[in-house]
């Protein structure tokens, strides 16, 4: 059985409340992150090691996280597993460098605060975190990654009949608790895939601001609405509704 470690997760003095009060408790660690980072852009870019550190100071606990180079444009937060294979003992940030001075660009900011979002909102979800561990060591995960990246993390035209069809065809291989694994690690997902785009574009924007002396011309972050996360989430918690109540009777 794979573990969940608390050198990647707070303990449950950090993660009380409702999930909407973690999540604003999530952005309050991120947003004071994103404060001290600004102070660090003397420059345009941030040295990765300095990222990393200045990361560290703004996380309340003491939480294993490497800050490690992309080797293409975008980001990428995930776990880090032990060396017995037996625990989850650290995450892992990537993030494009530049390929001159080898830092992290100002004008990726929409990036890698997207990326430090997951980070500290799967900080304070212990439980979504311990779901996708459980998925993962069950097959689960695999089984499922192509359907949630090809229908639901995804700028396809959003049809709802059709989406509702594909899912309905798709759980039919599954048993309930399969289903309920799937349906409630999804909708978790894409809220998190939500709220880190809005934090990617409100920093983005906010640093610009803030070193208007670093930049030449103002630009701005991806657009998230091609996503239809709204009308995802929906399907999907319908269909979880579903399926709950089915089980209880």
């Amino acid at each position: 059985m794979i573990k969940v470690l608390p050198t990647v997760k707070f303990p449950l003095k950090l993660c009380k409340g409702s999930y909407k009060e973690r999540i604003a408790f999530a952005k309050r660690l991120n947003e004071n992150f994103f404060n001290k980072l600004s102070d660090k852009f003397i420059t345009k870019e941030v040295p990765l090691d300095v990222f990393e550190k200045t990361l560290k100071e703004c996380t309340p606990e003491k939480i294993n996280v490497k800050v490690l180079n992309y080797n293409k444009q975008g980001g990428l937060t995930c776990f880090g597993l032990n060396d017995a294979g037996n625990g989850i003992d650290k995450y892992m940030i990537y993030l494009q460098k530049s390929p001159y001075t080898e830092g992290i660009r100002l004008l990726e900011t929409d990036f890698s605060l997207h990326e430090t979002s997951h980070y500290f909102l799967q900080l304070t979800n212990p439980k979504h975190s311990a779901r996708t561990v459980k998925m993962y060591e069950k097959g689960l995960l695999e089984k499922t990654e192509n359907f949630y990246n090809e229908n639901l993390y995804t700028k396809k035209e959003f049809k709802e009949e059709e989406l509702k069809q594909k899912l309905n065809d798709f759980l039919k291989q599954f048993n309930d608790e399969e289903k309920i694994d799937f349906l409630q690690n999804s909708r978790y997902r894409m809220l998190e895939e939500y709220n880190a785009f809005d934090d990617g574009y409100k920093y983005l924007d906010e640093i610009q601001d803030r070193h208007p002396d670093l930049i030449c011309e103002k630009i701005y972050a991806r657009e998230k609405k091609v996503y239809n996360f709204p009308e995802k989430i929906k399907i999907v918690a319908e269909k979880l509704k579903e399926i709950l109540q089915n089980c209880r009777k």
